[in-house]
């Protein structure tokens, strides 16, 4: 009975210390539970906004329609992205001196012909139609 609560700690301590760290960021000035549960969720695990519900409601019973996070993704970009690119560019120019010139992002998906899934690579949606393969998400 005891190893039962196992997977849920090891869920939780992730969750407790990007809490803290998304807390220390000030991105908790944008008050709101969906942006913070979407942030730390993205964190943890890396996957499309509708496997992320099904991580919601698996470990933490959270139902939440797929469709809202979309219409929330478009609220929060039309009203908080000058407030996010702000608290996002203050720790980082802290961080490095004062010495940014350019920062570029991207996250992308990488399929591999194999099989089987493993810790590495998994399953999942792929923009090159290939959803049978492996895969793996790559930020730049």
């Amino acid at each position: 009975m005891f190893f039962t609560g196992l997977d849920k700690i090891r869920l939780m301590g992730p969750e407790l210390l990007l809490g803290k760290l998304f807390d220390e960021i000030a991105f908790k000035a944008i008050n709101s539970k969906l942006f913070r549960s979407l942030v730390i969720t993205r964190l943890i695990y890396l996957v499309s906004k509708l496997k992320t519900t099904d991580y919601w409601f698996k470990y933490n019973g959270t139902i939440i329609d797929v469709e809202r996070i979309y219409r929330y993704l478009d609220k929060l970009n039309s009203q908080h992205k000058e407030a996010i690119q702000q608290i996002s560019y203050k720790p980082t120019l802290q961080i490095l001196n004062n010495q940014i010139n350019m920062v570029f992002y991207n996250v992308t998906t990488l399929y591999f012909e194999i099989e089987e899934p493993d810790r590495l690579r998994k399953t999942g949606f792929s923009k090159d139609g290939k959803h049978q393969h492996p895969q793996i998400a790559l930020g730049l």
